[in-house]
């Protein structure tokens, strides 16, 4: 999740304020909150109440997207992971945080 931040693209964050919730499953699930607010991007261990949006997604899945092996968007496609909320806001996810 560290990678996030060090990816976050603050250009394209003008104005945007939101919290994405990510639960990852695995040996055992982890809640991680990502709040963007005022162009800045922190990053932390615990679920937020109210996210704007919820992935939920398998740890391996994660892990591949975040080394570039596999596209976030074609993981969704292909049911390997679950988006709760403002689908829109995830539409812009990739430019807020290029993995590649």
């Amino acid at each position: 999740m560290d990678r996030l931040r060090a990816v976050f693209n603050p250009a394209e964050a003008a104005g945007v304020t939101a919290r994405i919730l990510f639960v990852v499953s695995g040996a055992e699930t982890q809640h991680w909150t990502v709040e963007i607010a005022d162009g800045r991007c922190d990053v932390r261990v615990g679920a937020h109440p109210e996210p704007t949006v919820t992935l939920r997604i398998p740890e391996q899945v994660w892990l591949a997207m975040a080394r570039g092996e596999k596209s976030g968007r074609d993981a969704f496609m292909n049911g390997e992971y679950q988006v709760e909320g403002d689908l829109m806001f995830m539409m812009r996810f990739g430019k807020l945080f290029p993995l590649k």
